[in-house]
């Protein structure tokens, strides 16, 4: 039997064998989805819009408070997959919302909407800079990503999504993607748009005298996004957030991690993902944090990939 690859980060913490994963939930049936739809829309939804009003209360676009602990997502994006992603990463320790339920009618028209528990806290981007020890955060945030990696994907070397299915999320490119049998399916398609989505697009709008310049600038990136990416050994398969960006990771008031949110992108990805789809451009000081101060540089070569991956695949993401 072959044994799973074991991630690169941390460094420390993951156990000598790992973990079965904990069960992940079955998609509810299209009867069950309808009929939470219509809880949903016309008993919730109006509920939520009268008591968010009464008491003063402002939420983001599409997330709806409900008294008891409770939030309804609501809008175009919605899929049962987060919700089946949060329940397992619960079930392994993360502190996430519980999915409760998930409405749709699986038309255009009809606006599907999850069910789940709040959890505390405020968003780490909420706060000044210096309100949050961000030693703390990155220590909380290794605690729980070695969680998180020391169980084993039910589904081998497949990159998939958390039930084995559909890859969505907002560094997917032309999400959703079918399952891929292991990382080289994965990355054979990843070469596909480097190859072929943006080929035909290289010489837009150059002027000809910069054509040369250009080309050699695409063939530099090109070889970049093979050297350091998808010519890497195979890495291992570890379940993933997708967008753990500051937004998405809440703080209580002792200014520790508290909370880990929107997990539509969860899915068994390679284990870089969790990282350089934080880091898709150099500039962002939130990239850096998570390479330097999480990952200790652990994937400093597939970052530099990824980025340069992601002026072929730019355009294609749905988020």
């Amino acid at each position: 039997m072959t044994h799973p690859l074991k991630a690169r980060f941390p460094l420390d913490g993951l156990p000598a064998h790992l973990l079965p994963c904990p069960p992940v939930g079955s998609p509810s049936s299209a009867f069950t989805k309808r009929i939470c739809y219509y809880i949903h829309e016309y008993v919730l939804l109006p509920f939520s819009l009268w008591y968010m009003k009464h008491y003063k209360i402002a939420t983001p676009m599409g997330i709806l408070q409900l008294p008891f602990g409770l939030i309804l997502k609501r809008h175009g994006r919605v899929h049962e997959q987060e919700g089946l992603a949060m329940n397992l990463a619960r079930a392994m320790g993360v502190p996430a919302p519980r999915f409760v339920s998930f409405g749709s009618l699986g038309v255009p028209s009809a606006c599907p909407s999850l069910l789940m528990t709040r959890v505390p806290g405020y968003p780490l981007d909420w706060f000044d800079p210096g309100q949050v020890d961000l030693d703390v955060v990155a220590a909380d945030l290794t605690r729980i990503l070695a969680r998180i990696r020391s169980f084993a994907s039910p589904h081998g070397a497949a990159v998939c999504g958390a039930a084995g299915r559909e890859i969505r999320g907002p560094m997917i490119p032309a999400s959703p993607l079918a399952p891929f049998a292991d990382e080289g399916a994965f990355n054979a398609r990843l070469r596909a748009f480097v190859t072929n989505v943006r080929m035909g697009l290289i010489t837009d709008d150059i002027p000809p005298e910069d054509m040369e310049a250009a080309l050699a600038e695409h063939r530099a990136r090109v070889e970049t996004v093979e050297r350091c990416l998808l010519a890497l050994p195979p890495h291992a398969i570890v379940f993933t957030h997708g967008d753990l960006n500051m937004h998405n990771i809440m703080i209580g008031p002792d200014g520790h991690v508290c909370g880990i949110i929107d997990w539509e992108g969860g899915a068994w990805l390679p284990e870089y993902w969790e990282f350089s789809a934080t880091a898709v451009m150099d500039t962002l000081p939130w990239g850096k944090f998570m390479d330097k101060k999480v990952s200790r540089g652990a994937y400093e070569q597939e970052l530099k990939g990824h980025q340069a991956l992601f002026l072929y695949v730019g355009d294609s993401l749905s988020y």
